[in-house]
């Protein structure tokens, strides 16, 4: 039987019993459950629409004294609280009061759930309330002098001025949909009762069948309604058809036979490795298709115009591309079964490509795992697994073979080329990926596998190389051109420059390498003996300073050497300067080590730093010389500020971020002279900001690294020996002396000597 709600109040009085739960619809949780049906319920109620029919509300009847007639709803109550709540917004009123013909039947509506529910509901509809439509409905009913202050701890009446709250937000015209809900009954629902000779059930029976009382999960309510958009007018697929088992069927009859069967065994083997729910884990991985295409179609949104809800899934989904990739990777991934086909596991498929193809991070290999927990899983992961969906769906391969490999690669250094200095660590790299451009890296990517689609006999790195591309910073594109061309004129290269490009201090940038040089192979295989976690960075660093300057600056007059897991800075810098620099230095630098002797890469780089010579003792000769330079317990980043050119007047910071010259710091040769002294009397003292750092002898002598020299500061009234003056040829300024270096000597061992007979006077005068 077909009722209107006014109709069903007008012949039962109905009661929600103890037993049911609270009202559901107007938590704050349930939002978008709530919105989406409302928006159903005011579309209906405008002209020309179709009616709208709720289903079915189940219940029982029973005699309430002589005449009444009670309805028990045990399924339905939700709607019927709804349809109730929005004949109370809508209906006419007099003298703030609601009609008398709508007062008396609403007043039939009643929860017994709590006390609190019952008498709200019993002031709402007989009390007075002087609306004002343009404020909150909300906060008017609670400021009304009949609303109890205990109220407000009761969950149904707050959802119930959360849901009036929405009617308010989503409909303005009352009177005309008031016509439509009430005198044309544009909403209605299908009414059964149990206990009726038609049904004989009894609510025992239904009471232990619904006892859960778990609400519809996430997933299950936009499962209806995506069912229901695939069959409706409002997409770009209406009567088109997909092929299922040899049968054109139509998308919701698709959507219908996979969903229920091979696309849920996907998420149930998935299960143990997400601990998530499977309807979590499918309402996820829908998220992620629809979020990324809605980004990929729509390159002038920003990411905060987007929040993924039923409506945002469902305008996405509405469009046949959408819908296409979203059913043909499904299908894909779908098709790896335990021991069903030969395809192998889909956690093996990932596998597969990783293993070859580094990550450059601890996660999961298995990209589906990631996308459906959200686990390692961003813009950079989001867009390889896009891409091999893209792949996989247009070229209908099952296997993770060469060429899908060659794709992904190219793919992942592309995307790892998009980055910038991180600021607060100007010694590295950071992502510089955005969702707003994911437009731009699909491009690329949709574009490459269709000249991969249409041109099957070519390889990978064929059709890049004979081909033009955009989507990516133009120059990387020229790279991966340059690399693909080298390895077609020889396929010995490729597996090189496979292991150089996953190297975790080159992260699939090898643009800085002399890729066409004749020796490239033996210069790639000195890279990978060189930069390894066994080999002290200051080795590398000093080794690589006999070649000359290969610093990179991070801020005005601060410059970075290189330190432990921190050379893709150096390695692989796009400023065009230092690009330049970089590559000649390190072409130079693995070639010199080629020729080195030695066994091992420890005695090549020791032979190079031990045949180095120089004419002038500059800074370089000192960093070569001198590993407690790059190699201290002070410090560790190889980040030094700059004042001079001869290099003397430096500071060993400690920090490479936003503002380094506020962190301590200390002069890397009075580092130096402290540790080849080794004496207690002799103290490094740090400075910080503009303090300068430098050395105290037991509290007597004061020295500081200067450009021209050793300044050496009498404390108090210290006097030093004449006899060390005339030794050192101590030069006089003021209060202080300043002492340089001889032919024989450098400014650390002139220092070492100095100091030891400056000790040895003040034990005399002890």
């Amino acid at each position: 039987m077909r009722f209107a709600f006014k109709d069903l109040l007008n012949q039962y009085k109905v009661v929600v019993p103890q037993i049911q739960r609270d009202y559901a619809q107007g938590r704050e949780s349930e939002i978008e459950l709530r919105k989406s049906f409302v928006t159903k319920i005011r579309q209906s109620l405008q002209e020309h629409e179709p009616v709208l029919n709720l289903d079915f509300i189940y219940g029982y009847t029973e005699k309430s004294g002589k005449d009444e007639e009670v309805f028990i709803p045990l399924d339905g109550q939700q709607r019927l609280t709804t349809l109730w709540l929005l004949h109370w917004y809508l209906s006419p009123r007099e003298n703030s009061v609601l009609n008398t013909e709508v007062r008396h039947y609403l007043s039939k509506f009643t929860y017994e759930t709590r006390v609190s529910s019952k008498r709200f509901c019993i002031n709402l509809v007989n009390q007075q309330l002087e609306i004002d439509y343009q404020d909150l409905l909300s906060a008017q009913i609670m400021d009304a002098s009949w609303f109890m202050a205990s109220w407000s701890n009761d969950p149904t009446v707050i959802s119930m001025l959360n849901m009036l709250d929405t009617l308010q937000d989503a409909i303005s015209d009352r009177a005309s949909a008031w016509e439509n809900l009430v005198n044309q009954q544009k909403v209605t629902f299908d009414f059964i009762d149990i206990k009726s000779d038609e049904f004989k059930l009894t609510d025992e029976l239904y009471i232990k069948m619904n006892s859960r009382g778990k609400p519809l999960t996430t997933f299950e309510n936009f499962k209806a309604q995506f069912s229901e958009l695939l069959a409706s007018s409002k997409t770009d697929y209406t009567n088109l058809k997909r092929h299922y088992e040899n049968t054109a069927v139509s998308y919701q009859q698709y959507f219908a036979f996979k969903i229920d069967s091979i696309w849920i065994d996907l998420f149930w083997s998935y299960r143990k490795q997400t601990n998530n729910e499977i309807d979590k884990s499918i309402y996820k991985f829908f998220s992620y298709v629809a979020e990324f295409l809605f980004f990929k179609n729509n390159s002038s949104t920003t990411s905060t115009d987007v929040k993924i809800d039923f409506d945002f899934l469902n305008k996405v989904f509405s469009y046949k591309q959408n819908v296409d990739f979203l059913f043909d990777s499904l299908d894909f991934l779908s098709s790896f079964k335990d021991g069903n086909t030969s395809f192998g596991k889909l956690e093996e498929f990932f596998e597969n490509i990783f293993n070859c193809v580094s990550t450059f991070d601890e996660y999961s290999k298995d990209y589906f795992c990631r996308a459906i927990t959200g686990s390692g899983f961003d813009i950079k992961d989001s867009t390889i697994l896009y891409a091999i969906l893209c792949f996989c769906n247009n070229t209908n391969i099952r296997e993770a073979d060469d060429e899908l490999r060659d794709f992904v690669r190219v793919v992942r250094n592309l995307l790892l080329g998009v980055r910038q200095p991180n600021r607060s660590k100007r010694i590295e790299y950071m992502s510089n990926l955005r969702l707003t451009d994911v437009s731009d890296y699909c491009r690329f990517i949709d574009s490459f596998v269709n000249q991969i689609t249409i041109q099957k006999n070519k390889s990978v790195y064929q059709i890049l190389s004979e081909n033009e591309f955009s989507g990516f910073n133009k120059e990387n594109i020229a790279n991966e051109k340059i690399k693909s061309s080298l390895i077609i004129s020889n396929p010995s290269l490729r597996q090189v420059f496979n292991l150089l490009e996953d190297h975790q201090q080159i992260q699939g940038n090898i643009s800085n390498f002399k890729l066409d040089s004749k020796d490239i192979q033996l210069k790639i295989t000195a890279f990978l003996e060189i930069w390894t976690p066994n080999i002290e960075d200051s080795l590398i660093i000093r080794a690589f300073l006999t070649l000359g300057d290969y610093s990179v600056r991070t801020h005005d007059g601060i410059f970075f050497f290189g330190c432990k897991g921190k050379w893709n800075r150096i390695l692989t810098t796009y400023l065009s300067k230092e690009k330049e620099q970089i590559s000649d230095s390190l072409d130079e630098f693995l070639s010199a080590y080629l020729q080195a002797k030695g066994n091992n890469p420890v005695e090549k780089m020791q032979y190079m730093i031990e045949l180095y010579k120089t004419e002038s003792m500059d800074w370089l000769y000192y960093f070569v010389k001198y590993k407690a330079i790059t190699s201290n317990s002070y410090r560790n980043l190889n980040v030094y500020s700059w004042y001079d050119a001869k290099g003397f007047e430096i500071n060993h910071l400690g920090n490479s971020g936003i503002q380094p010259y506020h962190s301590y710091h200390l002069n890397p040769y009075l580092i130096v002279l402290h540790q080849e002294l080794n004496n207690s009397r002799v103290n490094l003292h740090w400075g910080r900001f503009s303090d300068v750092s430098c050395i105290w002898i037991d509290d007597k002598i004061i020295i500081r690294c200067k450009r021209d020299g050793w300044e050496i500061q009498p404390v108090d009234n210290f006097i030093i020996n004449g006899d060390l003056i005339t030794q050192y040829t101590l030069r006089q300024d003021g209060k202080v002396y300043y002492l340089i270096e001889v032919l024989d000597k450098d400014k650390i061992e002139i220092a070492v000597e100095f100091i030891k007979d400056l000790l040895k006077q003040l034990n005399c005068n002890d």
